[in-house]
């Protein structure tokens, strides 16, 4: 009897133990766009343009890989360091790296309600990616998005900037 209790008390920790992980990780989870307020905005004619206009007036240069992030650094934010070493590797000295505070670019912080974000700007100044590095918990557990942006930004000829409004994953 004494065992057949030690195994159901075994059995009840690990029942236990895994619905407290799983608890704790779908708070880890949240929307890269949850109101749609991005994907609302990125249906006008004038998006793509207004947002270069938006970083232009930041000083940032055609040929920019530009980090959005929060002045808070939360943890998802630090997240990014993986990904952001592994495009920079990829896209190679053509491209800088810039990092923009959300807080410091309203207009920027109206149209984005998560980051991390990143954007990408080609050496023409188009726009060519906006949305997550990556998906999943924690942003490592998912799908990287490394890959696919490195092909959207070198795709040639240029046929218009994705933009991935419907991704969850850990954002800020």
């Amino acid at each position: 009897m004494h065992k057949k209790a030690s195994w159901l008390l075994l059995v009840l920790w690990a029942i236990g133990l895994l619905c407290a992980l799983l608890a704790y990780g779908q708070r880890q989870l949240s929307d890269f766009d949850p109101n749609g307020e991005l994907l609302h905005r990125t249906t006008a004619p004038d998006f793509d343009a207004s947002l270069v206009a938006i970083l232009e007036k930041q000083g940032i240069q055609p040929g920019s890989v530009i980090h959005v992030g929060t002045q808070y650094r939360c943890y998802c934010d630090t997240l990014t360091t993986p990904h952001q070493t592994q495009l920079t590797a990829k896209l190679g000295s053509n491209f800088r790296q810039v990092r923009l505070i959300v807080e410091d670019v309203p207009e920027l912080a109206a149209m984005l309600e998560a980051v991390p974000a990143l954007i990408v700007l080609d050496k023409q100044n188009q726009l060519r990616y906006l949305g997550p590095y990556a998906t999943g918990y924690g942003c490592f557990t998912g799908k990287n998005l490394v890959e696919q942006v490195v092909s959207y930004t070198t795709q040639l000829p240029y046929a218009g900037a994705v933009i991935n409004t419907d991704a969850t994953g850990c954002f800020c």
